[in-house]
């Protein structure tokens, strides 16, 4: 019933150009073996960048579901990011706000900071 964030948020590759997978990588230990969670990766709503989202269409949140151990265990969501208009650009980088949700229903934030090139 509670997620620990072990290793925080990362983004790889880390500068890079717009349209790119980005592997967004983090290692998870629950207190409870096999407890089910809820990841959401979000994006800003007012700038040009954009996930890819499963059903090909541009959107500004993406949601994963996992199940994590009594161990560290390493999560890694691919997750292609783009550019779409109408928005505030260029830019230099883009933050990735994620919320995690476990069992319970408690929610933890953690976030990153994907650098890109032009």
């Amino acid at each position: 019933m509670a997620i620990q964030i072990r290793q925080q948020l990362t983004a790889t590759p880390n500068p890079t150009a717009l349209p790119s997978q980005v592997d967004f990588r983090q290692t998870l230990r629950s207190s409870q073996d096999g407890e089910s969670i809820t990841l959401e990766y979000r994006l800003a709503a007012d700038h040009d960048v954009w996930f890819k989202g499963d059903d090909g269409q541009p959107t500004k949140s993406v949601r994963r579901s996992a199940t994590i151990p009594l161990t560290d265990t390493v999560r890694l969501d691919q997750l292609v990011l783009q550019v779409r208009p109408p928005g505030l650009g260029p830019m230099d980088m883009v933050e990735i706000d994620q919320t995690i949700t476990d069992a319970a229903g408690i929610r933890i934030p953690d976030s990153c900071v994907l650098r890109l090139l032009h």
